[in-house]
């Protein structure tokens, strides 16, 4: 789970937060990061959750993360979206918000 460290280190948090999110130990979660242990698939799944990754992306199958568009935004080009995975979900809903209120002006 070489990608756990990594995405943990960009999202600028420690393990404890990591940990406290799952519910277990920070022993336990850096026996993840160090490839000591595997998760189970419900905690590959927060992880992925936590990281706003897919799970390919977090088992190193893939290098495009597929991050979580809001479900107005699902037209919108991969192009365009692949620039937002820097974005919190917050930042995510004020541009999808914003998009609406761009639509809703076109239609008057």
């Amino acid at each position: 789970m070489i990608r756990l460290k990594e995405l943990r280190k960009h999202k600028n948090v420690k393990q404890q937060d990591v940990a406290n999110y799952l519910g277990i130990s920070s022993q336990a979660y850096g026996n993840y990061e160090n490839g000591k242990r595997e998760p189970d698939p419900n905690t590959l799944t927060k992880l992925a959750d936590y990281f706003n990754v897919s799970l390919d992306y977090l088992l190193g199958r893939t290098d495009q993360t597929s991050l979580y568009i809001p479900n107005n935004m699902n037209n919108v080009p991969i192009a365009f979206t692949d620039g937002l995975k820097d974005l919190t979900q917050e930042d995510l809903q004020q541009v999808s918000d914003y998009i609406e209120f761009i639509k809703s002006r076109k239609n008057r």
